[in-house]
């Protein structure tokens, strides 16, 4: 479970920004919105939702996140031996293009508290640190300082032979997980478990709902999700086969073509979506199946899509991360979604979804979806830099009308357009 993500000098962000899933005092939705961790007084927001106009800072928030868990999990693998850092400092001013970014994550695994951070730039690892909070009292398990690693008796004794082996664009946590170091494993699963959704409709998260599909079990969870949306159609059916000299002969495939698809032997997919058909008395009579991403909407396959991920992140606890999420979606599946994981009884595992919305109607106060804690508006101002504030931090008051005020630019983080009436588009 995330608890905690902190990021400074990369992309839009100059400045040192948090996100923070740890419920505030607030009252309202408590039975509903929040879970309770095994650690003590410490409970967690289910949800969170991140407003703002377009550049604004949003996706750059998610591929912050994105960025320190890919680095996390392939650091240590010798294909990275001999390759930059991927990492794009803020770049709209002169006093960090030489700095390292900076990132931190504190998460909770196994009953542990981690709070596990680095600092980087694109040749290699400045800082790096990891704490373990497993009762009440925060614990330094390493620090790290450039190729100076100190290894505290807290930390795995056996960690103290890879010291000298860990590269130094290399993190030494992606080392210790390498060489089986069970802390170090601890923290790769706790950070695998964030999985993070880019665009519309990417084929990584199409291809993980068609891969969850193949097992009957996990089947049952996503035809129930989308018998529940009223799509038209109750089931789906998933077809593998591989193309043929034959099939390609047959579509007057050309030969070079036909040559270069055999030879890459891949697999090919169909899904299809069962529906029902009806006589002239509306009888139903037969059954007939419809390519899904041919044959429906735009929107339903995005629904389709995503019903992995989110099945999967509710069976196993995790954190989904959706850029996008209600684009060609219609505001009552999103609300919908949002209320899955809301639901004791569908997300008993503390199931976090972290997403980015331009649907207002999911904060109208008449809906009491959100809490004010749940709530983050992203702002960029006049320099280029991004920052992020909770309805709860901007002191917002219960019964305010968020919907309202926020279109009106009462929280910021909408457009200051100059189109319509004011743009003068044909200048003479």
């Amino acid at each position: 479970m995330l608890v905690k993500f902190t990021v400074e000098n990369y992309l839009s962000f100059k400045n040192r920004t948090t996100i923070d899933l740890t419920a505030t005092s607030l009252t309202e939705l408590r039975s509903t919105n929040l879970y309770d961790t095994p650690l003590k007084n410490l409970t967690l927001l289910r949800s969170m939702v991140i407003y703002g106009a377009n550049s604004n800072g949003k996706s750059n928030l998610f591929k912050a996140i994105n960025f320190a868990r890919k680095l996390i999990i392939n650091s240590s693998k010798d294909s990275q031996s001999d390759e930059p850092i991927n990492v794009q400092p803020f770049s709209l001013s002169t006093e960090t293009l030489e700095n390292p970014s900076f990132f931190e994550l504190v998460f909770i695994h196994d009953k542990i508290k981690y709070r596990y951070g680095f600092e980087v730039d694109a040749t290699e690892i400045h800082k790096e640190w990891l704490y373990a909070t497993a009762k009440s009292k925060e614990q330094l398990l390493f620090e790290r300082s450039f190729q100076d690693i100190r290894i505290t008796k807290k930390y795995d004794d056996a960690s103290h032979n890879l010291t000298s082996i860990t590269r130094k664009n290399a993190l030494f946590i992606s080392v210790c997980a390498q060489f089986n170091i069970p802390t170090g494993m601890a923290i790769l699963k706790a950070v695998s478990r964030i999985q993070y959704i880019s665009g519309m409709q990417d084929r990584f998260t199409v291809n993980f709902t068609i891969d969850m599909m193949d097992d009957p079990e996990k089947k049952k969870y996503i035809d129930n999700f989308i018998a529940g949306a009223d799509l038209g159609f109750t089931e789906t059916k998933v077809e593998r086969f591989k193309l043929t000299e034959e099939i390609l002969e047959k579509g007057n495939v050309p030969k070079e073509i036909r040559k270069m698809i055999l030879e890459n032997d891949e697999e090919n997919v169909i899904v299809s979506t069962k529906h029902v058909v009806y006589d002239e008395n509306h009888n139903e009579v037969d059954n007939i199946y419809f390519n899904l991403f041919v044959n429906e909407s735009l929107g339903t396959g995005k629904y389709v899509a995503l019903s992995g991920p989110i099945i999967d992140t509710l069976l196993h606890g995790k954190t989904l991360i959706i850029d996008e999420f209600d684009a060609q979606l219609h505001p009552h599946l999103s609300k919908a979604i949002i209320e899955l994981f809301h639901s004791k009884e569908n997300n008993p595992f503390g199931a976090q979804l972290i997403f980015a919305s331009h649907n207002s109607s999911l904060i109208n106060s008449k809906r009491k979806l959100f809490r004010r804690d749940q709530v983050m508006i992203a702002e960029k101002n006049t320099y280029g830099i991004t920052s992020l504030e909770s309805l709860y931090d901007k002191k917002i008051r219960k019964d305010a009308s968020f919907e309202k005020d926020y279109l009106e630019g009462k929280y910021d983080g909408i457009p200051d357009l100059k189109i319509g009436n004011k743009l003068r588009l044909f200048k003479k």
